[in-house]
């Protein structure tokens, strides 16, 4: 009883001698900051589920959303895609739940960080000289959501160390893609293009055997959908030249059941997204993450179990994008585990070594994949070259403000060569930037895009893994994206800014000033 006086006296007097203890004491308990740290746990989790809304029910291209439509009953809600009014809706309420997490973690930002609203402003200056109001306003409403996902992620998730809600929620998003792909392998597509023979609609608009013919010839169709000539005849040989009717407009039903049959009659998986390349995209830009999650997740398993999950998920990955049959892909695929290797705490000439095995076994699986896609004259390589040629030519007749942001397709349809199949992008986003907005919108995206990879780049791995798995996700899609259009569709888009806005406020780069992120 006599001690407990003493104890405490001497605990005063330690106090005393270290008042940061009872400053950190106080802090804890404060129940401010018990507030401000549930409530940015909360806006973790919450952006984890818009980033897996995103990648389930937002993965169309933004400027083919016209042609979707509202789902009306609750299991259309289920497993169709939903409009962007919705996604829109969505943002707003990450917007005001963001501002429930202030204060801000940063309150000022590098000169460097100004880039993006440069470029932004850039694309609003650009979409005043517009060739077509309705595209250019669709593209702009998608960019002021990525740029706002872009800040929230530096001023706000930079608050959070460990991103548990986006990398669990993300997780699952990848899980549901991935599955739905296996089962489009496994049976999924072949029960579709069945059940195209049985529905109402596809009996009444087209005869069997053109049905028939266009899923099982692809390279016919593809010739067909490319010359109006050929689709004239080919609608007088299997009677259904009343479809063509509509076939000039824009989003006509003749073209988008045409696209349809192509998509389904290709033995490509695309999971919840709107073709392969874009599935195959997804899966480089977030199976990184996953695997940390996974191995997080796992923490209270034995090392060996631990890896055998994670080389499951590993293997699981690479068999979806290897189904989906895109080879930009692949090859996306091998260089950043080859960067991986690079980075890793392990001798020098081991790193070579692996770099030669991942480069030689690779290459070799894609050359012996792939080489009948070649003798044929690789098709898909030929358009993406007449696709850019339309969109480097444009971007000299426009080199300040191009066509306005989404307007590539107006611009090719006036200089695409005969017989060339038409597209809405460019395939290169890049490109598309000199096209749509002139050559100071391609710049300003380039540098931010580039210089931001290069100055958030790990060091070596093992660090800071979080960060190094993200960086290695954001770096595959913008190699993807000289081939393909991540930019503009929002199952990918939205967390590559998400991400890259909280690599930024993590950094020391970003640091204006710099506190310790909370462990969420």
């Amino acid at each position: 009883m006599q001690k407990s006086p003493r104890n405490s006296k001497n605990s005063s007097k330690a106090s005393d001698r270290n008042p940061t203890s009872l400053i950190s004491s106080s802090k804890t308990k404060d129940p401010d900051d018990q507030l401000k740290s549930f409530r940015i746990r909360a806006f973790t989790w919450i952006s984890g589920l818009l980033v897996m809304l995103g990648i389930l029910k937002f993965g169309n291209p933004i400027i083919l959303q016209d042609q979707l439509q509202t789902p009306k009953e609750w299991i259309e809600w289920i497993f169709f895609a939903w409009p962007m009014e919705t996604a829109y809706a969505l943002f707003a309420a990450w917007v005001l739940i963001g501002i429930r997490a202030l204060p801000f973690r940063k309150s000022t930002l590098p000169k460097f960080l100004w880039l993006p609203l440069i470029w932004l402003g850039w694309q609003f200056l650009s979409g005043l000289f517009t060739v077509d109001k309705s595209l250019t306003q669709t593209v702009l409403a998608h960019f002021i959501v990525l740029i706002g996902l872009f800040y929230g992620g530096y001023f706000l998730l930079s608050r959070c160390d460990s991103l548990h809600g986006i990398s669990i929620m993300a997780t699952i998003g990848l899980v549901i893609t991935m599955w739905s792909g296996t089962e489009q392998k496994f049976g999924g597509l072949e029960a579709t293009r069945q059940m195209i023979y049985q529905q109402s609609y596809w009996q009444t608009s087209y005869p069997e055997a053109f049905l028939k013919k266009a899923m099982t010839d692809q390279q016919w169709l593809q010739t067909v959908r490319s010359d109006p000539n050929l689709l004239k005849n080919a609608a007088a040989e299997y009677g259904f030249s009343s479809r063509l009717e509509y076939a000039g407009e824009e989003g006509s039903p003749l073209e988008r059941d045409l696209a349809f049959l192509e998509k389904i009659g290709k033995d490509r998986v695309f999971g919840t997204l709107f073709y392969p390349n874009a599935f195959a995209a997804a899966i480089l830009l977030l199976s990184p993450f996953s695997l940390f999650c996974l191995w997080n997740a796992t923490s209270r398993l034995q090392t060996p179990s631990r890896l055998l999950i994670l080389a499951c998920f590993a293997l699981w990955a690479i068999a979806c994008i290897y189904w989906s049959g895109s080879k930009g892909g692949w090859l996306v695929a091998m260089i950043v585990m080859c960067l991986a290797f690079l980075f890793a705490k392990v001798p020098r000439t081991l790193k070579v070594g692996l770099v030669f095995v991942m480069l030689m076994g690779g290459g070799g699986l894609f050359s012996w994949k792939y080489q009948d896609y070649f003798q044929k004259g690789a098709t898909s390589v030929g358009a993406r070259f007449e696709y850019w040629r339309a969109a480097w030519e444009t971007s000299l007749d426009h080199p300040v403000l191009g066509t306005g942001p989404g307007t590539f397709m107006r611009a090719f349809s006036k200089i695409k060569t005969d017989g060339a199949e038409m597209t809405r992008l460019p395939h290169n986003d890049y490109l598309q930037q000199a096209s749509d907005a002139g050559w100071p919108s391609a710049i300003f995206y380039a540098v931010w895009m580039f210089g931001s990879l290069y100055w958030l780049r790990p060091k070596k791995l093992g660090d800071h893994p979080m960060r190094e798995v993200i960086w290695l996700g954001l770096v595959a899609l913008a190699l993807q994206n000289f081939i393909e259009f991540g930019l503009y569709i929002p199952a990918i888009a939205w967390p590559y800014f998400l991400l890259l806005g909280w690599l930024w406020g993590t950094s020391e780069a970003g640091s204006t000033p710099f506190q310790k992120p909370q462990q969420v």
